[in-house]
């Protein structure tokens, strides 16, 4: 059930980045409090591994700050959020397959519309087909 709440909301948010560039901070919040209640009813996680999940999306919120967004604010709340949901451990795993299909997305990008490679790419699409690649893996493995 986890799965398919970060999923949804990956994909609502991943189609927000493409189209308008922006992420909603009030479906943001929703998720998050939705994280909490379900966390609360079905402890799926201990209270730290939430809140060190989250912390991801603090570190990022720095990151941001000190790049002046070289990752967006939006992307730093939406790994807070998912933080929220899949713990400390997945989350830095997520974050890491996700810069590394970045990183490929920007690559085919910019062979294929002879862009430089400074041109700045949605990131929630890469973070989603990250996450789903992890998902199918679990359940494979």
């Amino acid at each position: 059930m986890i799965q398919g709440v970060v999923i949804t909301m990956l994909t609502v948010e991943a189609l927000s980045d493409i189209r308008t560039k922006t992420i909603s901070v009030v479906r943001q919040i929703c998720f998050l409090i939705l994280a909490a209640i379900f966390n609360i009813l079905f402890y799926y996680q201990s209270a730290a591994s939430m809140v060190g999940g989250m912390g991801i999306g603090a570190l990022l919120f720095l990151y941001a700050f000190f790049t002046k967004e070289g990752i967006g604010y939006g992307d730093c709340l939406v790994f807070m959020c998912v933080g929220a949901y899949v713990g400390l451990l997945d989350n830095m795993r997520l974050l890491f397959f996700s810069l590394i299909v970045a990183a490929f997305a920007g690559i085919v990008y910019s062979l294929i519309k002879k862009k430089n490679f400074k041109e700045k790419i949605p990131f929630l699409p890469c973070v989603l087909v990250a996450y789903l690649a992890m998902s199918i893996a679990e359940v494979c493995l």
